[in-house]
């Protein structure tokens, strides 16, 4: 009988390639909308503990730098509060200045106007993509109603972009588009590891006949013959850091936001820096809280 032996370096590749065949690196491996989502819910904490009893409040500080466009540092406390669908974020500044908040009641958003009529540049951008609000994508999971864990109610469009690298992490990509659509093209961004949400960014393009409503704050808004110039481009993003465990959930403590409209009228950098460290859940919300007074769902 005759023995058929493969050469060394034969044999050798042929083990590398069964050796590839089995073994596929993790960021290699093609994810699914499904699968991701599946991921970071698993990552927030338990079923058990992530179907809380409704009524959540969490409080900390808060410093607010505007950076062009503007000067100037505000600091003061933030109340973050939630209650199924419901969310509020209110900013409350030291030094006698008006607070800013932004809440969703289940059916309409509404948001502070620093004097009657007319908004903040930060008050504006939450007013115009109000969207933000509604779909519960303010404040990532920090929020009962985080869009990603009532998937069956707000129904949006996921789609799967792949990984990138932010700051030197490989994160995974999902666009999300809301029911009812948006003007802005929005991304979330999960830790590649550990499918944490590190990251929400917006996106959108301001032409012409809209340019007049991009944000003013105090002082004039730019007049039509200015509006005609060139688009404004509008960004936003929210990042998320230093999680720890709180009542069973794994939960951001640093959250930060930043709003850049890049414009030859009106520049604009905005951000703010959340130091939360006071969580409570099963938390009392009186439903009241939701509504900002009487003041307008949309900038005048």
């Amino acid at each position: 009988m005759k023995i058929f032996r493969l050469p060394v370096f034969t044999s050798f590749a042929f083990v590398l390639l069964a050796a590839g065949l089995c073994v596929v690196p993790a960021t290699s491996q093609k994810l699914t909308p499904a699968d991701v989502v599946a991921k970071h819910a698993a990552s927030i904490g338990s079923a058990e503990a992530r179907a809380r009893a409704k009524g959540t409040r969490i409080k900390g500080t808060v410093e607010l730098i505007v950076k062009q466009g503007g000067a100037g540092t505000s600091a003061g406390n933030v109340v973050m509060a939630s209650h199924g669908g419901q969310n509020m974020v209110n900013m409350i500044f030291d030094a006698g200045e008006p607070s800013t908040s932004f809440r969703f009641d289940g059916s309409k958003t509404t948001v502070t106007q620093f004097r009657p009529g007319r908004h903040t540049a930060l008050e504006h951008f939450f007013a115009e993509n109000e969207e933000i609000v509604r779909e519960g994508l303010v404040g990532g999971v920090l929020s009962e109603s985080w869009p990603l864990l009532n998937l069956q109610e707000k129904n949006p469009k996921l789609e799967y972009s792949g990984t990138k690298k932010i700051d030197n992490r490989q994160v995974h990509a999902i666009k999300y588009r809301p029911r009812k659509g948006s003007e802005l093209n929005i991304t979330l961004f999960f830790d590649a590891d550990t499918f944490q949400h590190v990251r929400t960014e917006y996106e959108r393009t301001v032409y012409s006949t809209a340019q007049t409503r991009i944000p003013g704050g105090p002082g004039r808004l730019p007049s039509p013959g200015e509006a005609r110039g060139a688009p404004q481009r509008l960004t936003a993003y929210e990042a998320f850091s230093d999680f720890k465990t709180e009542g069973g959930l794994n939960l951001p403590h640093v959250y930060k936001f930043e709003l850049s409209v890049q414009s030859n009228v009106r520049p604009l950098l905005i951000n703010w820096t959340f130091n939360l460290t006071e969580f409570t859940f099963n938390a009392p919300v009186d439903p009241s809280e939701f509504i900002v007074g009487n003041e307008a769902t949309k900038p005048n």
